[in-house]
């Protein structure tokens, strides 16, 4: 049961991410957890899927996703709810805020989607921190180049 909710896990991230798998540079661990982030163009994203998350799909829209495991990684993990919070920067120095929201799927996933609006082209710095229910936060901070 825990192996096909984290291959669940993994695919629902990957039809939600189009072409950016999961890899092991897109994650930070810290006391017991694993955060998986990612950025994306919101245009790069399939119609079907932007359709039921409701995001957009503009060519200046940008969606962060968040998801947090309990356990050495997807595979092994159990999905946990956490309090995300944080900020882009442009390559300017423009603060950009994120407002996350909470999504869960059938296959009891729970991620974490924000979206904001860019020009590009443009380089974001993301400054997160994670929180698992009952846990201490997990700074997650990484930079995407949108062209």
């Amino acid at each position: 049961m825990r192996m096909a909710r984290a291959w669940s896990a993994v695919a629902c991230a990957a039809a939600l991410l189009a072409v950016m798998p999961l890899r092991a540079a897109d994650a930070v661990r810290g006391g017991g957890y694993v955060v998986y982030y990612s950025a994306v163009a919101a245009a790069d994203i399939p119609s079907s899927v932007a359709a039921s998350h409701q995001l957009p799909r503009t060519a200046n829209a940008v969606v962060v996703d968040i998801s947090v495991m309990q356990g050495p990684d997807a595979a092994r993990g159990t999905p946990v709810a956490a309090r995300v919070a944080g900020h882009a920067t442009t390559l300017l120095g423009k603060p950009l805020p994120l407002h996350f929201r909470e999504v869960r799927d059938a296959g009891g996933m729970i991620y974490y989607l924000a979206t904001l609006r860019v020009t590009r082209p443009d380089t974001l710095r993301f400054a997160l921190r994670v929180t698992p229910v009952g846990a201490a936060p997990i700074e997650v901070d990484f930079s995407h180049d949108f062209p």
